[in-house]
């Protein structure tokens, strides 16, 4: 009787959240002008990386891009400077059965930087939205899966460079990845999460591409989410990292209430996307996101227990 009773009450608990307020607070630090609108290779890039990987740490994760280190060094491909480099961001959370496989969740950390000429009003693209929103739910979501039992399947956390110049930190990431070729069993990508409002529904960019959409179904009935309808959100699979794991041949999905209506994405493209009014402020609504994070824990747990998303092969 008691185990029922228990099995009413976690039924009837809804999934823990992440803290609107605390996403605010990392996109003021990384959409700030101290930071210079993250361009990678610049100062901006120094002390963005730094403070990802502090956070990381400070969650509970491991460094994981090889040797203990938090950094991944990734080359910006200029024939004036060939040795031009650049850094993903990439820690861990270790899975208790090494044969499983590894789930990787990603934001890209990187913007435009200086973005208007010498002189200008505003000179700073700060990409709030585009991405500090995605970095934020990134480390608040490694907080949020670090505090609870360990997973069977290893969990990276990866913060990618170069997204904004042809998704260079995900290509280089896949060219030499941190962990067995062929281990990782699916990528979730977080871009651009600060737009759909609480209680919108859920969209997926990358439906009807990946083995993934009938867990994403599961996790959302379970969490008390609605997956908008059809296909409309795919026109974002392409200009965003998942794109390079698709490619890859490995699933990948962003899901969350920012694509469950693209009025609203929409039109934060015709107007803040890539502009120096991409700023933290008042037209910046994190609770959507924040509630999305009960269903993204959910979900990434789910992809890391064998038994709900077993190996195909």
């Amino acid at each position: 009787m008691l185990s029922l009773l228990a099995a009413l009450v976690a039924a009837a608990t809804p999934p823990a959240e992440i803290d609107p307020e605390a996403l605010r607070r990392h996109v003021a630090v990384l959409a700030s002008d101290a930071f210079e609108g993250r361009m990678p290779g610049t100062r901006g890039e120094a002390r963005t990386i730094a403070y990802v990987a502090d956070q990381f740490e400070k969650a509970g994760l491991a460094p994981a891009a090889g040797g203990e280190r938090w950094y991944q060094p990734v080359p910006l491909g200029s024939m004036a400077d060939p040795n031009r480099m650049s850094h993903n961001v990439i820690g861990r959370i270790a899975g208790t059965d090494p044969g499983a496989g590894t789930i990787v969740v990603m934001a890209h950390w990187d913007h435009l930087g200086l973005c208007r000429p010498e002189g200008a009003k505003d000179r700073i693209c700060n990409g709030a939205v585009d991405n500090a929103s995605g970095v934020a739910e990134l480390i608040e979501l490694a907080r949020m899966l670090a505090a609870g039992p360990r997973p069977a399947r290893t969990i990276l956390f990866l913060a990618t460079t170069g997204e904004e110049s042809g998704q260079r930190g995900a290509h280089a990431f896949l060219r030499s990845p941190p962990v067995p070729p062929g281990s990782i069993r699916a990528a979730v990508n977080l871009d651009c999460v600060a737009i759909g409002p609480r209680g919108g529904p859920l969209g997926v960019v990358g439906r009807g591409l990946t083995r993934l959409d009938p867990l994403i179904d599961r996790v959302a009935a379970e969490t008390g989410r609605i997956v908008a309808p059809g296909r409309a959100a795919n026109e974002y699979v392409g200009r965003q990292d998942g794109s390079a794991f698709l490619a890859a041949g490995i699933p990948a999905v962003m899901v969350g209430s920012a694509y469950g209506n693209l009025r609203w994405l929409h039109a934060f493209m015709l107007t803040r996307y890539h502009h120096p009014d991409d700023e933290n402020g008042l037209r910046l609504d994190l609770r959507g996101a924040g509630q999305d994070g009960a269903f993204l824990a959910a979900f990434v747990r789910a992809l890391a227990d064998p038994g709900r998303f077993p190996d195909p092969r």
